[in-house]
């Protein structure tokens, strides 16, 4: 059963200088459990398109249709901790803006932290960790609320090539695990096909659906890390590549 079904979806940001149309028609659908990644040149729509899907912009025309949309996570490319609260108060502000901060959901969040290594830093303030520790406890707290749908809006794009990696295997250890649907935007077309059960390419601006990349079970069935070093997985970055490089040159 589809998790997320778009149907002919467009978005015109109209201003002073006149309309400007961002998406148009897009038509997509994403199964419960599917990780999908949206790639495509700068400006195609990517990121306005899961602000949609997330509630906090609304299409010009079309429609969406959201499982659970009252259960959807949505973890960015800069952590977005608050300074001021130690990393315990951070995870569960989700929870209490929620009105589910009882103390079972509380135990489930410490749970987290200690699965994630970090149980010695529930009382140390964010700017005591290193930027790899603040993504995981922004993951922590997103996954603090249970939410069904993960947006990542390029979400490892900010870290070090080494911790990026480590980053990609327990993000997608961990949803899996949970069963999770999750929408990853990127410019990586690596990051993409390792992490994806399919790669969505958008035509630049105004953004459509240009092409669908099923990535083959041989390359899913492996850790990110380890996918890269598959025999399949050039011959599948070369052919998004070529796909991309259309629209860009």
């Amino acid at each position: 059963m589809s998790n997320v079904s778009i149907d002919s979806l467009s978005l015109t940001y109209v201003n002073e200088s006149g309309a400007f149309p961002a998406l148009q028609n897009v038509s997509l659908s994403i199964e419960e459990g599917e990780f999908v990644s949206f790639i495509g040149p700068s400006g195609c729509g990517k990121t306005t398109l899961l602000s949609i899907i997330a509630g906090l912009l609304e299409q010009t025309s079309g429609s969406i249709f959201i499982k659970n949309k009252e259960s959807i996570g949505y973890m960015l490319q800069h952590d977005y901790l608050f300074p001021w609260l130690s990393i315990e108060k951070n995870i569960t502000l989700g929870q209490r803006i929620q009105g589910s901060d009882n103390e079972i959901a509380h135990r489930k969040a410490l749970k987290w932290l200690e699965r994630f290594g970090l149980t010695d830093k529930k009382n140390d303030l964010p700017q005591a960790l290193s930027g790899g520790m603040r993504q995981r406890v922004a993951l922590i707290r997103t996954l603090a609320t249970d939410p069904s749908l993960m947006l990542l809006d390029e979400p490892f794009s900010a870290l070090d090539q080494q911790t990026k990696l480590k980053l990609e295997d327990l993000v997608s250890a961990t949803l899996k695990a949970e069963q999770k649907t999750a929408i990853l935007v990127t410019h990586d077309i690596s990051e993409a096909i390792a992490m994806s059960d399919r790669v969505i390419l958008f035509s630049p601006r105004p953004g459509k659906v240009a092409q669908v990349f099923t990535i083959p079970q041989s390359i899913r069935d492996c850790t990110p890390f380890e996918s890269r070093q598959h025999q399949d997985f050039q011959d599948q970055f070369q052919l998004i590549w070529k796909e991309l490089d259309r629209f860009e040159s």
